[in-house]
């Protein structure tokens, strides 16, 4: 390579991002580099188990039990998976090749690693690149007589993996399945290396796995002489004899350097660049090795990555341990080497290090490429190179003067240089494919300051998954993270900002870390959630977010001083509320909050107010909880109008203030009484008083406040409370609402005449009106008619939930006022909707903004959590803890799962009610999806049981054959219930059968 080539301007570097893995003796990428950092050997003889999913058992297998067949680099477990978390039926799970399950789970791994959302990756031009090993599942398959169209895309065509992938992340970039046999995913790294580069795509998934499930193969390499005698891989030394094949699943996250430095990725370390190239006919046969073509193709990698070769640390070799393919490798990259390092007069006593995870785990074959591509990018995070196992003498070509190379036979740190270290990895295909990725170093993140811990600041954590038992299991694993976290902070914004929100949901508040370790342990360990665990989230979808303003009760001394100081956007919003009390007053509302002098004034307890609740409005939606509608109950209207846009801060102010001053300086006495009385049996407890006492507001289905003159307030709840009506004086002289304040009412509009409304940006139902409105009608009229008409509150809340019973109520105050009311009107309509309080009277505040703020994420609502939580950084988190099942291709298990849904056919001729319809359509459901009829769920969509358009075919079959129903199929794959769809049977006169 000259000297000119190495200033050749090159494409911009492609950070590794992401990894899964599940690799002999390592389920995580942590346990993977424990393996390699300590110098483990992972090969072990195959268990029994294992043994028993092998697909031919050749009669000749005794007489080839030579060692290399019975010790290998092997994964238990490959029989089972969890179809639940993928929305998979076990009818589709138990056909999928177990490669393209393993696939899904790292997969899956990967982009949690890499921080990545399924919101943020959906339509993205994000490519998917996968290889696999041959599927002799597929065998196993036909010997269960289960070769239907599932089974034919499940483990027939391996390159319909990487649609798999695409269709479960929604990626709009290529999905491409390569083969080269063991150069396959360094291939598929390549390309999608050059992908990115190239400006098609913006990010790629990469990953291959490898599944040993037939013995021949064994039988046929060791007769080659490929596999080892002696069990092992001993990459570079003398005697090599062979390697040993293993097992696994590897999966990488890549996006452009600069891009995953704006996001904030953590990055484990950059490709530079890379190549591919074949031997030709450098050998006598298709699989003699070429050490033409592998110096071509070093030449190549580092031309395109723009490096200097002569600055090589470490190459991570294909090193198979076969002493035809060592000695190959070794002396092409030694031939390579030595004429870089001559050119830039490097010593050899800085001689480039070599070795290979073969010598650790065998040989993943079409998988190892990115197994030792993994290997590498771990060992430049760590900065720590991993010994090479199994090397008594090296081999000769090391031994030869001059050599540049040298092997890795003890664990050592990365050689600093003063330079950013470079690595290459190679990987080599049986056929003459070469491919060679140049690695460098990640680049310094964005902030370099070491976080500090802050064991005092209130916290919020947000945890999902797809089983409650993971749930918990995931509880326990972050409880964990959290005591080790230099930053407990980081570890809430990235459970947040960085990880899908999935289904079932907790979240856990606490005004420190510790306090939120405890409440994770204690949940994971059997103990009651913190919040109510979210039920299934995908059966309502977003629910309706409801602002409620509550009139005067909610104040206390103290109210917003800890947010005014914590929390940057209640303060900013409360200096503009402050200002704007100021200029009609003369007082700073700020002062007031900070006295511990008690407000005892309607001039000072209304403005204040007010100001309180624009403020935490404020701080709602500036964590992402956006109201689809805003209800004001009395003086709540004025905070209501301001949170919509129909007053301005300072019309909203001049409301606040003008009216509460009028009303102080108002002479008289009223009263105010709260009755437990619905608004019919109030009316008729007036009786004949209307011209002094009204219905003063209707809270909720079984509240009234009765308002007007104090005298004849006493004579009507005298005997509500003598026949045990419950009957509450409120603490107020002037009685809004009614006839008292009707003399009022002109001062209210005069003083009011420069208020300029406008069409809000968000719904209002007006209470003082009993209807929706824009706000451009709250002229100085409408808010004489407030302080005049009775507020209908009950028929608001009607009105929220008739728009969706899936909606959350939060109460914008100090201190819970309307909530029990609120909750009263749900309960008499028998929804599952919730009211939440903002603050609660001396209470920390943002614990309890934390507090409701959890509720409302496990019902289903999805803040943003970059706002909540703050611009953390990224740390990595525990993973997803996998809830498997067996799923394996047993026909003698395939007939008892379909004899168990059959067991239960429906008698015909008989007349079939609606629960009996649904009992029998259950069975059916049972039957096509291989499932229990148990594990149905009537009340969800067949889809989350893995319902999809080839099951729902055979489904409308069996339910015309057995049960005499023609149902679409269309009405299988929409979100209507198996319930839904057996009313609707029923109703369509498909009740009776013929």
């Amino acid at each position: 390579m000259s000297h000119l080539s190495v200033q050749e301007a090159r494409r911009e570097p492609v950070a590794i991002i992401g990894a899964g893995c599940r690799l002999p003796g390592a389920a995580t990428v942590d346990a993977f580099w424990e393996i390699l950092s300590t110098g483990t050997d992972t090969v072990a003889p195959m268990s029994d188990e294992r043994r028993a999913l092998d697909v031919r058992k050749s009669a000749t297998d005794s007489a080839h039990r030579q060692p290399a067949d019975r010790e290998g680099g092997f994964l238990d477990g490959i029989d089972a998976f969890d179809a639940n978390f993928f929305e998979m039926s076990p009818y589709e799970a138990v056909r999928l090749d177990p490669q393209q399950r393993l696939l899904l789970e790292t997969v899956w791994e990967a982009v949690e690693d890499a921080g990545l959302t399924t919101e943020q990756l959906a339509g993205t031009r994000t490519g998917a690149y996968t290889c696999c090993f041959v599927s002799h599942y597929w065998d196993v398959l036909t010997a269960a007589g289960m070769t239907d169209m599932h089974a034919l895309l499940g483990a027939s065509r391996y390159s319909v993996a990487a649609g798999r992938i695409a269709h479960l992340l929604d990626l709009r970039g290529p999905a491409l399945g390569t083969e080269a046999t063991c150069a396959s995913s360094l291939a598929a790294v390549h390309l999608a290396t050059q992908a990115i580069q190239s400006g098609e795509i913006d990010m790629a998934i990469v990953g291959g796995v490898n599944l040993l499930l037939c013995r021949e193969l064994d039988m046929g390499a060791a007769e080659a002489g490929l596999l080892s005698p002696t069990g092992r891989c001993r990459f570079g030394d003398e005697s090599a004899d062979g390697f040993v094949r293993a097992e696994g699943a590897v999966t990488v996250v890549l996006k452009s350097v600069s891009q995953a430095v704006r996001d904030g990725d953590r990055i484990y370390a950059t490709i530079l660049g890379s190549s591919m190239s074949s031997n030709g006919r450098q050998g006598q046969s298709l699989t003699d090795t070429g050490t033409v073509g592998q110096e071509e193709m070093l030449r190549t990698a580092y031309r395109a990555a723009g490096a200097d070769p002569a600055h090589l640390d470490y190459v991570e070799a294909h090193g198979p341990g076969t002493t035809e393919g060592d000695t190959a490798e070794l002396g092409a990259l030694s031939r390579f080497l030595r004429a870089e390092f001559e050119r830039i007069g490097r010593p050899l006593d800085q001689r480039c290090v070599v070795g290979s995870a073969k010598s650790n785990i065998g040989h993943v074959e079409v998988a190892a490429g990115l197994a030792g591509l993994l290997k590498t990018a771990l060992a430049l995070h760590r900065r720590t190179i991993p010994a090479t196992l199994h090397v008594r003498t090296p081999h000769r070509v090391l031994g030869e003067e001059g050599c540049p190379v040298e092997l890795a036979l003890d664990s050592r740190p990365w050689p600093d240089r003063g330079r950013p270290a470079l690595a290459g990895v190679t990987a080599l295909g049986t056929y003459g494919m070469n491919a060679h990725v140049v690695l460098s170093e990640a680049p310094p993140r964005a902030t370099e300051t070491v976080p500090v811990r802050d064991d005092e600041r209130a916290l919020i954590l947000p945890l999902s998954a797809r089983d409650p038992k993971a749930l918990r299991e995931l509880a326990s694993a972050y409880a964990d993270t959290m005591d080790k976290a230099e930053n407990p902070a980081d570890v809430c914004f990235s459970a947040g900002a960085r990880r899908s929100q999935l289904n079932l949901r907790l979240a856990v508040s606490g005004s420190n870390p510790t306090a939120l370790a405890e409440q994770l342990r204690d949940f994971g360990s059997g103990g009651r959630a913190t919040f109510p665990i979210g039920r299934d989230n995908r059966l309502e979808g977003r629910p309706r977010i409801v602002f409620v303003f509550p009139g005067q009760g909610s104040q206390w001394t103290g109210m917003g001083r800890e947010l005014m100081a914590a929390n940057p956007v209640f303060a900013e919003r409360m200096a503009e509320c402050d200002l704007a009390v100021y200029q009609e007053l003369g007082w700073s509302v700020i002062d007031r909050l900070r006295s511990d002098e008690p407000m005892t004034t309607l001039d000072v307890i209304q403005p204040s107010l007010w100001a309180v609740q624009v403020c935490l409005a404020a701080v709602w939606r500036d964590w992402g909880v956006e109201p689809d509608l805003v209800i004001g109950h009395s003086m709540g209207e004025y905070a209501a109008a301001a949170t919509a846009g129909a007053l301005s801060v300072r019309d909203a102010a001049a409301v606040a203030c003008r009216r509460s001053t009028l009303m102080a300086e108002f002479p008289g006495e009223g009263a105010m009484w709260a009755v437990q009385l619905d608004e019919a049996e109030a009316l008729a407890a007036i009786g004949g008083h209307t011209d002094v006492v009204s219905v003063g507001a209707v809270n909720s289905d079984h509240s009234t406040m009765l308002s007007g003159d104090a005298d004849t307030l006493l004579r009507i709840v005298e005997p509500l409370q003598r026949r045990g009506v419950f009957c509450r004086q409120v603490r107020a002289r002037f009685a809004s609402h009614s006839p008292h304040v009707e003399p009022l009412l002109p001062d209210v509009v005069a003083a009011l005449g420069d208020i300029r409304p406008t069409a809000g940006r968000i719904p209002i139902h007006s209470t003082a009106l009993d209807r929706r409105v824009d706000g451009s009608g709250f002229d100085a009229d409408y808010w004489a008619t407030n302080l005049r008409n009775p507020v209908r509150f009950a028929p608001a809340v009607h009105s929220a939930l008739a728009d969706s019973p899936h909606t959350i109520f939060i109460e914008i105050s100090a201190h819970p006022v309307l909530t029990v009311c609120i909750e009263d009107v749900i309960e008499s309509v028998g929804v599952d909707a919730v009211a939440l309080p903002s603050l609660h009277r001396d209470s920390p505040e943002t614990s309890s903004l934390h507090a409701s703020l959890g509720t409302a994420y496990t019902r289903g609502h999805d803040p943003d959590w970059h706002r909540v939580n703050g611009d953390g950084r990224y740390v990595p988190l525990p993973s997803y803890p996998w809830q498997r099942r067996r799923y394996w291709a047993d026909p003698a298990q395939q007939e008892q799962t379909a004899t168990a849904a059959d067991t239960a056919m429906p008698v015909r001729n008989t007349i079939r009610t609606v629960d009996s319809l649904t009992r029998d359509m259950r069975l059916q459901v049972a039957a096509v999806l291989s499932m229990s009829p148990d594990l149905i769920d009537p009340t969800v969509p067949l889809s989350f049981s893995g319902m999809d358009s080839l099951l729902a075919a055979k489904l409308r079959a069996r339910m015309k054959q057995e049960l005499d129903l023609h149902i679409p199929i269309r009405d299988f794959l929409s979100s209507r219930s198996l319930n839904d769809l057996a009313s609707q049977a029923h109703r369509a006169g498909s009740g009776q059968d013929s």
